[in-house]
């Protein structure tokens, strides 16, 4: 299957949105730490194929047990950039608020050559200056944008300058019951024909 766009889900808790999401051709899977433990997170990667595996960090210290999870990017925040050391061989994906932009252009820069790309969030579209932030940013790193913390539409999105955009998975009912709709939607717009 392919899409349109490259596509990061992030949020991903079961096994059953890890499918769902590699099914439809997803590029990354992000699981976040907080939810899902290094044994989960291993059975789960187990059982799939074709998308690369981000470990989602949340803001704050880096956790000293991330060797123990089977993944090839971490998530930060781009506070976070300063807390791990330079010789890691760690690839990030930094996941930066818009409006943060000038604070963070010189510690994005600064370590450029580890980040894959940036997770923009926050992105307002009665902020008539975005399309020239975006390609500034896009100077520097491919851009993503995330859906959930956007008020632009999927298809407004698409013209923006940016490299691909960012889902999020949810909690199942039950273990195998799941509703697709939200993720459905996204990614049955970006299939291509």
């Amino acid at each position: 299957m392919s899409l349109k766009t490259k596509v990061k889900a992030g949020n991903i808790t079961n096994l059953s949105d890890a499918r769902y999401c590699a099914g439809m051709g997803v590029d990354w899977l992000g699981f976040p730490i907080n939810s899902i433990d290094a044994k989960t997170l291993g059975e789960i990667t187990g059982w799939v194929t074709g998308p690369q595996f981000i470990l989602e960090l949340s803001a704050g210290a880096i956790p000293e047990s991330l060797s123990e999870y089977p993944v090839e990017f971490l998530q930060i925040d781009f506070k976070q950039l300063k807390e791990i050391p330079s010789s890691s061989n760690v690839r990030f994906i930094v996941k930066l608020s818009i409006s943060d932009w000038v604070n963070a252009k010189v510690e994005i820069t600064k370590n450029i050559d580890r980040i894959s790309f940036l997770l923009l969030t926050d992105l307002n579209k009665s902020e008539s200056s975005n399309q020239d932030i975006l390609e500034e940013i896009q100077s520097y790193a491919d851009i993503f944008i995330e859906l959930d913390s956007s008020n632009y539409t999927l298809e407004e999105v698409l013209d923006l300058t940016v490299s691909g955009v960012g889902i999020s998975g949810n909690q199942e009912l039950k273990p195998g019951l799941k509703d697709y709709t939200k993720l459905a939607e996204v990614l049955e717009k970006l299939e291509v024909d």
